[in-house]
């Protein structure tokens, strides 16, 4: 099964989900803005299970054509290969940006293979959460913004619509964060577009950001269910409703919602 979603195509949602021997997954990407610069990509067969979650940069000409551009190029680039490690995925961000001609793009990327063994690498700040056990949620990769943890809450607020490390002209190497490791059954990956980080409470403390990564509320939200599908339709219904609901405080802890193009991924071991 192959399945694009490109932003330039996207005129309310669009939805993928599939199911193998090892894996299984749900793909949603949901406009916001007057054109969606999110675009997402699966491909799963006897062998392996890759998504891809890219989000354009808003307030840049040409969002959606670099996301839209940069997830072709990745897919092609990395449905060739049965296996993954640090140097191919790497190629296959560099042949990303050698391929998106105008406007810039983040993206989140998973590559599962069927024991197991997976390789996820982002660029910019779309996240990629683990969920290992029930209580337990990691970011996998740092977020790469000029603004995180320690931040005073003003500064945060202010400036978390930048973001560093992007695909597409910048006449520099991309920036890639990589990890690797091996999926246990019942483990389960989340990657998004910042979407979905925006529309997370921050955690706070005197004044500053303590976790700007959101995984707290996160958690909380996924609470015990497991599956892909259904994880997605919760969060797309909770940040629908957070939108309306505007900027809310609680003790240790502050939302400001922000309305945008949204991308989530959900990826479990069978």
């Amino acid at each position: 099964m192959e399945k694009l979603i490109l932003g330039t195509g996207v005129k309310g949602s669009k939805s993928a989900a599939g199911k193998t021997k090892f894996c299984d997954f749900s793909v949603t990407v949901k406009k916001c803005h007057e054109e969606c610069g999110d675009s997402a990509f699966a491909y799963e067969d006897a062998q392996k299970l890759i998504i891809g979650i890219l989000d354009g940069v808003s307030g840049e000409p040409g969002a959606a054509s670099a996301s839209s551009e940069a997830a072709i190029a990745l897919l092609a680039f990395l449905k060739k290969y049965d296996k993954m490690n640090s140097t191919i995925m790497k190629e296959a961000f560099t042949h990303a940006q050698e391929n998106v001609t105008t406007g810039f793009t983040t993206a989140a990327i998973l590559f599962l293979q069927k024991n197991g063994s997976f390789v996820i690498a982002a660029a910019g700040d779309s996240p990629i959460y683990g969920i290992e056990k029930p209580g337990e949620i990691s970011l996998e990769l740092p977020i790469s913004r000029p603004v995180g943890d320690n931040d005073s809450i003003l500064k945060f607020f202010t400036l978390r619509n930048m973001v560093i490390g992007v695909l597409g002209p910048t006449g520099t190497d991309v920036h890639v964060n990589m990890a690797s490791g091996t999926l246990c059954k019942g483990q389960v990956l989340v990657l998004a577009s910042d979407g979905l980080t925006d529309n997370l409470y921050m955690d706070t403390s005197e004044g500053y950001v303590t976790d700007s990564s959101g995984k707290g509320d996160l958690l909380a939200l996924i609470d015990k269910e497991r599956k892909p599908a259904a994880i997605v339709r919760k969060l797309m219904a909770e940040i629908a409703k957070r939108l309306k609901a505007g900027r809310k405080e609680r003790p240790n802890g502050l939302l400001v919602p922000k309305c945008d193009d949204i991308a989530i991924a959900v990826a479990r071991r069978l």
